[in-house]
């Protein structure tokens, strides 16, 4: 990342798969998912097999969950048998009675959804373990390619829980305003292709985001907190 007299210039170091790179920095780790029920579309998951709270369970050493989608958290409790899930609004973590410091907090596509990210980053710094703890997010690249196709062809239409759209700049500038510091920035896809089309598009994709892992639809921050800057 570069400092210049307008801003930062930001780099990202490579393109990756999101489910992957999850799964391993959560392998034997405590882990705290926030977000983690997916509130109304947690049918529409489970059916796809893609509930990221799920995978995580398959290699977090721990795994708590905090959502402000109650009805959802009865149907993970009650169908797939999860506990340690804590029904709260992220940008109200504070209120949150979980008293535990995690390895990892995660927070999968959850960014675009909430008015005041500040809040979420603020409440997050008291659930990081102090030496290692890790504060990992995705959400859109405002500048991903097919965003920006759609938008060209006159065919875009935004998700209806969206409230804001993330670039890498203003991803480092948020995320420092906070005291965080970002130890690595990657572009990464979300999901693998299931279909034959989709298959034949990530094909001719994935060259093209290797090389240029900014235009990818994903954003990938791993930050610790900086404490000196608190």
């Amino acid at each position: 990342m570069k400092k210049s007299c307008k801003g930062v210039i930001v780099r990202l170091e490579k393109y990756i798969s999101r489910p992957s790179f999850f799964s391993e920095i959560c392998q034997d780790k405590d882990v705290l998912h926030l977000g983690c029920s997916s509130g109304s579309y947690i049918r529409d998951r489970l059916k796809r097999g893609t509930l990221l709270h799920s995978t995580l369970s398959n290699h977090a050493r721990s795994l708590y969950g905090i959502d402000i989608d109650e009805a959802s958290l009865d149907i993970m409790r009650s169908e797939l048998g999860y506990d340690n899930l804590f029904e709260g609004d992220v940008q109200k973590l504070e209120d949150v009675p979980i008293n535990r410091t995690f390895d990892i907090v995660l927070a999968g596509d959850l960014l675009e959804h909430i008015t005041c990210p500040g809040a979420m980053l603020e409440g997050v710094k008291r659930f990081l373990d102090k030496q290692n703890g890790k504060f990992i997010i995705s959400t859109n690249n405002a500048f991903g390619l097919h965003f920006q196709i759609r938008r060209w062809l006159g065919r875009y239409v935004e998700h209806i829980e969206h409230v804001c759209f993330y670039s890498p700049e203003t991803l480092f500038n948020l995320f420092q305003r906070h005291g965080y510091k970002i130890e690595a920035l990657y572009g990464a896809y979300t999901e693998p292709p299931t279909t034959a089309k989709q298959k034949l598009k990530f094909a001719f994709g994935v060259p093209l985001f290797k090389m240029f892992p900014h235009l990818a639809g994903t954003l990938v921050v791993v930050a610790t907190h900086d404490e000196t800057t608190a």
